[in-house]
C-alpha cells in the first residue's frame, strides 16, 4: 500500500473508450485503496526503436527511478528537517509551476514536448531525465553543503560572543586600561573564574 505522499501512475491501453476505462478504473482503485483522485495523462507516441533497445531500457528504468525516488525523497527530507517539521510551511516550498504537486499533476500536467521531445528516441529520453535529475542532486548537494558551512561558521561566531568566557571575546569586557604595558617586571594575565 502507498503512502499518502505518493502518487500511483497507471498505464493502461486505450481502446477507444478512455472515459469508460477511466470510470471502471476508479470504482476498482477505491475499493483497494485510499485513491483520492484519478485524473487521465495524455502520454504521446515515442520512438521505441527495436527490441533489443527495449530489453535494455526496461533493464535501466527501474535503476534510473530508485535514483529519482532517492533524490527527490532526499530534498524533501531536507526542506522537512530545514523547516522544523512544520506542515504548512512545507507545502509552500513543495511546489511544481507554482502549485500544489497534486494540482500539478491532476489538472496542468502535459507532456513537454519542448524539453523532451517525442522525435527523439526513448534512449535519449531517459538520458536527458537522468542527466537533470543528476544536476538537481549536486545541486542539492552543493547547496546543503554551503548551507551547514555558514551554519557552523554562524554557530562559531555565537558561541564567542555569547559563550562562556573561555571561548568568547573579552574585547568588550576589558579595556586597554586594564593592562600594564611597557613595564619590565609586570605582566598582565587575564583569567576567567566561573562563578
Amino acid at each position: 500500500m502507498p503512502s499518502d505522499q505518493s502518487t500511483w501512475v497507471i498505464a493502461v491501453p486505450n481502446d477507444g473508450d478512455a472515459e469508460g476505462l477511466a470510470q471502471e478504473l476508479h470504482s476498482k482503485l477505491i475499493h483497494y485503496s485510499r485513491l483520492t483522485s484519478l485524473a487521465q495523462f495524455e502520454i504521446p507516441s515515442f520512438k521505441t526503436g527495436t527490441l533489443d533497445t527495449l530489453i535494455a531500457l526496461s533493464e535501466d528504468i527501474p535503476k534510473q527511478e530508485v535514483f529519482f525516488t532517492a533524490t527527490v525523497a532526499k530534498t524533501v527530507d531536507t526542506l522537512r528537517s530545514l523547516l522544523n517539521n512544520d506542515p504548512t510551511k512545507l507545502a509552500q516550498h513543495i511546489l511544481v509551476n507554482e502549485k500544489s504537486v497534486d494540482d500539478y499533476l491532476f489538472k496542468d500536467w502535459k507532456w513537454d514536448e519542448g524539453r523532451y521531445g517525442i522525435q527523439k528516441a526513448l534512449r535519449e529520453i531517459i538520458d536527458s531525465l537522468a542527466k537533470e535529475m543528476t544536476s538537481i542532486d549536486n545541486a542539492m548537494k552543493a547547496k546543503l553543503n554551503n548551507y551547514n558551512l555558514v551554519k557552523g561558521s554562524l554557530t562559531q561566531m555565537q558561541r564567542k560572543k555569547m559563550g562562556n568566557l573561555s571561548v568568547r571575546s573579552l574585547a568588550d569586557i576589558v579595556s586597554r586600561d586594564d593592562f600594564i604595558e611597557d613595564s619590565e617586571y609586570l605582566e598582565t594575565l587575564l583569567v576567567a573564574i566561573p562563578k
